[in-house]
């Protein structure tokens, strides 16, 4: 989000001794919401998702911290929370913070108090991210050429520098310049990540011996006129790891 939600003109009820009490016991974003659903507490780990200051935060309005939804959008469940025709909901949302930055996450709510006084805390809100705080992501699709992908599954069954170089006529420096861009591109220290971390983004086909880079994931490079692509993942192919060969080589 570009500017932090319009602050609405009522001042909420604030309670610091709750705040210091859940920054010292959850992870999980907290929110304290009034009838008119604007915040009156927030602990830290919410603030941080949201990327906005302890003083700033409160007296906004929490929906305006999420993307539109179809119906029934969130205002909807949050009315049907708040008259009573509902204990409380769960539904996957999108924050996006006041950086502008968007985070999937499961936000969670329970009235607290079955008829709040104007500026009362009236419903808990906790907000769980999808990707929980610490892990890093790829922002977009990762894409290999075709020589990273040869040396990516060459990597994953355990050639060597060495091997690798053989099989696809480079030199040493060759293999090692792909394979530290690789570790650059998927920011990771070392080889054992790289496979670990190209496993977990979908890069390489899973439960498929010898290693194969999924196709949406290469260059590769366009197929004659009139020949029919094969589909790397539908049989072998004759740059890929040849067990044989390998431990003659």
């Amino acid at each position: 989000m570009e500017e932090l939600p319009e602050r609405l003109d009522r001042t909420p009820e604030i309670h610091p001794e709750i705040e210091d009490e859940w920054d010292d016991c959850s992870a999980v974003g907290l929110v304290h919401v009034d009838s008119a659903l604007r915040i009156t507490v927030t602990n830290s780990a919410f603030r941080e998702l949201a990327a906005v200051g302890h003083a700033e935060s409160i007296g906004l309005s929490f929906p305006d911290f999420f993307r539109p939804t179809p119906r029934p959008s969130l205002r909807e469940h949050f009315d049907a929370l708040m008259t009573g025709r509902q204990p409380g909901f769960s539904v996957p949302l999108t924050l996006v913070d006041a950086t502008g930055r968007a985070a999937d996450c499961r936000l969670t709510c329970v009235r607290i108090t079955p008829a709040p006084r104007p500026g009362a805390c009236a419903a808990l809100a906790t907000v769980v991210p999808d990707t929980p705080p610490g892990v890093r992501t790829v922002a977009a699709p990762v894409v290999l050429g075709e020589v990273p992908a040869q040396i990516l599954e060459g990597v994953a069954y355990g050639l060597s520098t060495q091997q690798l170089a053989s099989r696809l006529a480079l030199s040493s420096h060759g293999v090692d310049y792909h394979v530290g861009a690789m570790l650059r591109k998927l920011d990771v220290p070392n080889r054992s990540a790289l496979v670990a971390r190209a496993y977990a983004l979908g890069i390489l086909v899973p439960h498929c011996w010898p290693p194969r880079v999924r196709p949406r994931h290469t260059a590769r490079r366009p197929a004659p006129a009139g020949t029919a692509r094969a589909d790397p993942t539908d049989g072998p192919r004759p740059d890929r790891p040849d067990p044989a060969r390998d431990q003659a080589g």
